[in-house]
């Protein structure tokens, strides 16, 4: 998956591969009315989402949406960037849950199984077809992240450009301006590239799990299973770090910045630290808080050689399968 980050697509992964096109090819597309309805839908969903987002940040009408332009966007798609990537989680882990039992069911696994590769193959496209499907999905939260991320370099235009000389005062360690200016970038690139490894380590989960319970009840049992826990455990992360930043769970200093790596790095992508003013609040109560967009950087790449290595051990262990 680093590959597919940082460098060409390899062959099995481009639309134009046989497996891959033949892959893509089984989704039917649906008359234009249905298209028409579902678009509709998309619409009706992004307004619901919104009107959330705005009632949420604004203690349902009761208060402004934030003090100024870029915080009360941040307050205002946190929690609707959230939920289409809860979304977006779940529909990876599915579409790649079932594909073995799948096979099995139409007869064809034994065929792919005496095929050298066949099973590898079989797993590699399907993995690789998520991405093809979800894209509208993972362009949404790319684009909702871009224009958060823009929000951050402009505050940094905020007092005379000295915004950022402000954050780094007194913290836990004093770094030079283009140090932190450094690490905030890391945050940044971060937060673009967790989406896509999240997404890909998700999928490799729906491969291994399907690899190891191919029958219909007891995957379906397993998948429900996985889905729960990953919202329950988004759920935690997201309560748990507001409730410190809240300062209302008292933690020590390496427990606080564990709990708002694994937080932003599992529970929201890095979208709460996409705002400057609470980044820097976060750099000033914890010490060396300011490496956390460097923490997350090497989370993502761990993640995608994570999902790689995921993504092998279920086409081996579905090659063996009988």
């Amino acid at each position: 998956m680093i590959q597919r980050i940082t460098g060409q697509l390899p062959a099995w992964a481009r639309r134009d591969h046989p497996v891959l096109r033949h892959e893509l090819g089984r989704t039917k597309i649906a008359p234009r009315r249905v298209r028409l309805a579902r678009a509709f839908g998309v619409v009706l969903l992004a307004a619901l989402l919104l009107l959330i987002g705005y009632l949420v940040a604004t203690d349902l009408n009761a208060t402004p949406a934030g003090q100024n332009v870029v915080e009360s966007l941040n307050n205002i798609l946190y929690f609707p960037i959230l939920i289409v990537q809860v979304i977006l989680r779940i529909a990876a882990f599915t579409l790649t849950a079932g594909v073995v039992g799948e096979q099995v069911r139409f007869g064809k696994w034994d065929n792919l199984r005496a095929t050298e590769h066949g099973a590898e193959l079989t797993m590699r496209t399907r993995w690789a077809s998520v991405f093809y499907r979800l894209r509208g999905l993972i362009g949404v939260v790319t684009v909702l992240r871009l224009i958060l991320v823009g929000g951050i370099l402009y505050d940094l235009t905020s007092f005379q450009g000295r915004h950022l000389d402000l954050f780094i005062v007194g913290i836990t360690p004093e770094v030079p301006l283009v140090v932190a200016v450094l690490l905030l970038s890391f945050l940044m690139t971060a937060s673009l590239l967790l989406p896509v490894t999240g997404t890909g380590f998700d999928a490799s989960m729906g491969l291994l799990i399907s690899s190891h319970v191919p029958g219909r009840t007891f995957g379906a049992m397993a998948q429900g299973l996985y889905i729960l826990a990953r919202m329950a455990l988004t759920v935690v992360l997201v309560l748990a770090a507001t409730a410190f930043l809240n300062n209302q769970l008292p933690t020590s200093d390496l427990g606080s910045w564990l709990l708002l790596l694994v937080f932003s790095a599992i529970g929201d992508w890095g979208v709460a630290f996409l705002f400057l003013s609470r980044f820097g609040e976060v750099w000033a109560i914890v010490p060396y808080g300011i490496f956390l967009g460097l923490g997350l950087l090497i989370f993502a790449l761990l993640q995608a050689a994570a999902a790689d290595a995921v993504l092998m051990l279920a086409a081996r262990r579905a090659q063996r399968k009988g």
